[in-house]
C-alpha cells in the first residue's frame, strides 16, 4: 500500500485508521471502480493508490464528519472519477459517461442518497432540547463501530 509515514506527526492516528479501513475496503472489494467498472489494479503501488478510495458523502465539507470512518461511505473509483466527484461538476460526469461507455453515476448518487439517510438517523442535529448537538468521541465512535460491523457482516453474507 506504498509508504505512507502513518505514525509521524500531529493527526497520525487518524490517519492509520483510514489506512486501515482503506485496507480492509481493498481486500473485500473486486478492486474495480464503483461507477465504471475498471479495474483499479494498476494504481497499486503507486502515488494515486490512495486517490481510489473515496468518501460519498465529502469528508472536506464537514456536513457529515462522522461518517469520515465508515466503511460504506467509501467507495473505489479510478483517481480521475474520485476528481469529477469531489470537484467536477455534472456537466463534466455526464461527459465522462460518453467518453467510458461503462460509467454510471447513478448508483453512487443513490448511495450517498441512502448514506444521508442513515447519517441523519444515527447523527440528528438535535438531541431532547439541545440544537446542533456535539457528539463526543465515544459516542462517535461507538455508532459507527456498530455502523461498520454490520456493513461487513452484510458483505460476507453477500458472498456466501
Amino acid at each position: 500500500m506504498g509508504n505512507v509515514p502513518i505514525f509521524e506527526g500531529q493527526g497520525s492516528g487518524a490517519n492509520l485508521t483510514q489506512v486501515v479501513i482503506f485496507k480492509q475496503i481493498w481486500l473485500n472489494s473486486n478492486k474495480k471502480s464503483y461507477v465504471s467498472g475498471l479495474f483499479l489494479r494498476k494504481f497499486m503501488q503507486t502515488d494515486l493508490f490512495f486517490n481510489c478510495f473515496a468518501h460519498v458523502l465529502a469528508k472536506g465539507s464537514n456536513k457529515y464528519p462522522y461518517f469520515k470512518y465508515y466503511a460504506k461511505n467509501i467507495v473505489l473509483l479510478t483517481p480521475g472519477e474520485h476528481a469529477l466527484l469531489d470537484q467536477g461538476t455534472e456537466e463534466a460526469r455526464i461527459k465522462y459517461t460518453f467518453d467510458v461507455k461503462s460509467a454510471n453515476w447513478q448508483p453512487l448518487y443513490d448511495l450517498r442518497d441512502e448514506l444521508k439517510e442513515e447519517y441523519n438517523q444515527y447523527f440528528p442535529t438535535r438531541r431532547g432540547l439541545i440544537i446542533n448537538y456535539k457528539y463526543s468521541s465515544e459516542e462517535i465512535f461507538s455508532i459507527v463501530g456498530e455502523l461498520n460491523a454490520r456493513f461487513w457482516k452484510s458483505k460476507q453474507n453477500l458472498s456466501l
